[in-house]
């Protein structure tokens, strides 16, 4: 009789694929319809990361497990990505900061579950499906109580959930500074994606899932000590209020990953039609908006370097004699003005924002008083 893992791709068990498309597509829908009116700025960026990672994990591992070929649960995990993404776009969350990134945490994330799926196949069969769901939903628990709960779960043991490094990945390019930032994450997927083959071929000699153990434990080590961004976690009754705290500027030198986003930023700003508006006072508005989006999303390390950015463009691109009126006028008066190049912002590689003006109007103001004199 033949096993699972040499069947035909598609002589799935009968309740495989209905469980694959539970925990990897009407889960992570059901989620962002959920969000849709949310009272946050775009938050269908702000938790894309959770959504994604599971909506990954569920259909590559699962489809990978119940048919027994690694490219399935690619090539299903790959679609599932692209779906949501676009299904995300559809319902107003802004364009992609980081294609690249974004694409590459993906196809990384995408073979790691799949990977994980096919050894599931090798080792149990016509059973291994059954343990996929179980690792699913046990990771997806984690992961949403995480980013419904930050704090909730201890840090040790987030840094062992391969969903985490997902997570971390994707939401990394989708409001942060992109792949370099998230490059502990990557590899950590990476690597066991490829031990995960390895032992797969290797089965049914024992001894390989002691160098599965192993580098699992070693490549966490790397995430604890090379931790990607924290998620973004906007306050919403700070969003709500008229006025509120502000992100602090930072006064450290930026690491590495905050210094390369910083000087692509600054460099696309020379590209960018916003910073080069003819009306002066429009002109601040639009280059005030590069710390006031990313102030809403709170995403650290980046939100607290972009105000000194954005100081030494205004003083580039405003008359010396007049900055300092300009701003105040800003400040006083926040309401004035257009903010649509909130939405063109990932020009910038920095998240745009669509929906209320009102939070981000707010922000502009408190950042105009800021900087004003720096």
């Amino acid at each position: 009789m033949k096993t699972l893992s040499h069947a035909h791709p598609l002589a799935w068990p009968f309740l495989a694929w209905p469980a694959a498309v539970l925990a990897g597509v009407a889960a992570p829908t059901l989620a962002m319809l959920m969000l849709v009116d949310a009272p946050a700025p775009a938050p269908l960026a702000l938790t894309g990361g959770p959504i994604l990672a599971v909506g990954l994990m569920g259909v590559g591992m699962i489809t990978a497990a119940a048919a027994g070929r690694l490219w399935i649960g690619i090539l299903l995990a790959l679609l599932t990505g692209a779906g949501l993404i676009m299904l995300a776009r559809a319902l107003g969350m802004p364009p992609l900061p980081h294609p690249f990134s974004t694409g590459l945490g993906v196809i990384i994330a995408s073979l790691s579950f799949a990977a994980r799926g096919a050894l599931f196949a090798r080792s149990a069969g016509e059973k291994g499906w059954w343990i996929a769901v179980f690792v699913v939903a046990g990771e997806a628990a984690m992961l949403l109580t995480a980013s419904a709960m930050p704090g909730a779960l201890p840090d040790w043991l987030l840094v062992l959930l391969p969903a985490q490094w997902a997570s971390t990945a994707i939401q990394t390019a989708l409001t942060g500074t992109g792949t370099r930032a998230a490059s502990s994450v990557l590899i950590a997927l990476a690597g066991t994606a490829a031990v995960t083959l390895l032992v797969t071929r290797l089965l049914p000699r024992r001894w390989p899932y002691l160098l599965m153990f192993t580098a699992w434990l070693g490549l966490s080590a790397l995430v604890w000590h090379r931790p990607g961004p924290p998620m973004p976690c906007a306050d919403l009754a700070i969003v709500a209020a008229p006025a509120g705290p502000i992100a602090p500027i930072a006064t450290t030198v930026p690491d590495a990953a905050t210094a390369s986003a910083l000087a692509r930023i600054q460099r696309q700003i020379e590209k960018w039609p916003a910073a080069a508006v003819p009306d002066l006072a429009q002109r601040a508005r639009n280059l005030l908006l590069i710390a006031a989006v990313p102030d809403l999303y709170d995403t650290e390390p980046l939100q607290s370097h972009l105000p000194l950015l954005v100081a030494a463009e205004l003083k580039a691109r405003l008359p010396a004699d007049g900055r300092a009126a300009i701003l105040a006028a800003i400040a006083a008066d926040p309401a004035a003005g257009s903010v649509a190049a909130r939405e063109t912002l990932a020009e910038l590689g920095l998240p745009g924002n669509v929906g209320d003006e009102a939070p981000v109007r707010n922000r502009m103001g408190l950042y105009a008083a800021r900087l004003d004199g720096q």
